[in-house]
């Protein structure tokens, strides 16, 4: 599970498209709950879920920190080689604000994370502080905070045209995808 630590932040009104998980207990979660999977979500015709650490992704010697990761679900239904373009937005709820703080990745090309048999995650392993999630900074308020997520499927469905010479005369053919 690769987990680029540099991303693009920014603030927007509109609730994230696909996935929100709102906590209403954060303290007892966060004393409780080493890492948790939301229900599945559908976007772009795929299956996906969140995996939350909400004290860090010890398996990635990470604490002190929320780790949130967009994993692709229910793989096994899909076909031998399967490949699936996403583009991906993180979000956290401020309360102050009354908007979404979004994280977006900043290495890929465009935001866009490829998920295949051996990746089926990406995330952020350090996607807000613990220090930052309080209430001064409007992430947790009445010790509830959420979390969301958008996906796009940018898996190409269009057509592609070959130009062959054909001896004298050149042809050209549309195959389809």
């Amino acid at each position: 599970m690769e987990s680029p630590e540099i991303g693009i932040r920014s603030f927007r009104d509109a609730p994230p498209a696909h996935y929100i998980l709102k906590i209403e207990s954060f303290s007892l979660f966060l004393s409780n709950i080493e890492s948790y999977e939301s229900a599945t979500f559908e976007s772009g015709g795929y299956k996906w879920k969140l995996c939350l650490y909400p004290n860090g992704n010890k398996k990635r010697k990470v604490e002190g920190y929320v780790s949130l990761y967009l994993a692709i679900a229910e793989t096994k239904a899909l076909p031998l080689g399967w490949e699936v373009d996403a583009y991906c937005k993180f979000f956290v709820f401020d309360h102050i604000r009354n908007d979404y703080l979004t994280i977006q990745f900043q290495d890929a090309a465009e935001g866009t994370m490829c998920f295949h048999q051996l990746k089926t995650e990406w995330g952020f392993d350090k996607l807000l502080s613990l220090d930052q999630l309080d209430e001064s900074n409007g992430y947790l308020f009445d010790d509830c905070c959420a979390f969301g997520a958008e996906v796009f499927v940018t898996n190409f469905t269009g057509k592609v045209q070959h130009w062959l010479p054909a001896s004298q005369t050149c042809t050209s053919k549309i195959d389809e995808c």
